[in-house]
């Protein structure tokens, strides 16, 4: 039984009523509404936590929303968002959850591959990601042969919650397609939010 008093119980449930009130306001497989600073950026007044891949850099990389990447003749689909590879990056806003006390802190923060327990031979299925021992995200790519890179997350706390951000970099020398890159917050190994809408990514 847990104790309804503890700061881990109180964290679960504000996140756990949050998810749901979002899922409600956004409906899954909704497209989120891209904010209105440019990518890679944080929002005017933010200063935001980064969690980083220190063998992964951004420098020199332009990075680009999907939406700006699209409809590229180049791709096997229209839908596809299509990237250089070593050339380009890519932004995908996480989901956003409410603001609890204590959530918003790095403690021990990683980013790393994710792979199978069943068969840690086989391909990852995507990243990983430890804000702190209790909070992370998971970041779930379907038929992923390593085409993306997770460079960063930052994260900022506004108006009462979280909202991130995932940066991307198609890697040099990647061909192939990552198909329905999702990311969902985790607090404990529980989900604690809908996948945000799936973003299938082409590297050539």
């Amino acid at each position: 039984m847990h104790d309804p008093n503890s700061s881990w119980f109180r964290l679960v449930v504000a996140l756990g009523l949050g998810a749901l009130g979002s899922c409600e306001s956004a409906p899954f497989g909704q497209d989120q509404s891209l904010p209105d600073f440019p990518a890679g950026t944080t929002p005017a007044g933010c200063t935001p936590l980064v969690v980083s891949d220190s063998m992964v850099s951004t420098d020199g990389i332009p990075l680009f929303w999907p939406t700006e990447k699209t409809n590229n003749p180049k791709a096997q689909d229209a839908k596809y968002v299509y990237l250089e590879a070593g050339r380009e990056g890519l932004v995908l806003l996480g989901p956003d959850i409410p603001d609890t006390t204590g959530a918003f802190a790095l403690q021990s923060q990683s980013i790393g591959l994710m792979s199978s327990s069943l068969d840690p031979d086989a391909l990852p299925l995507g990243y990983r990601v430890f804000i702190n021992h209790d909070f992370g995200y998971t970041v779930s790519i379907n038929d992923f042969e390593e085409e993306v890179s997770l460079a960063r997350v930052d994260l900022c706390q506004q108006n009462g919650s979280f909202t991130s951000q995932f940066v991307f970099v198609a890697n040099a020398g990647a061909s192939g397609v990552a198909h329905d890159i999702t990311i969902t917050a985790v607090a404990h190994s529980t989900t604690i939010s809908a996948p945000t809408s799936p973003v299938t990514v082409e590297v050539r």
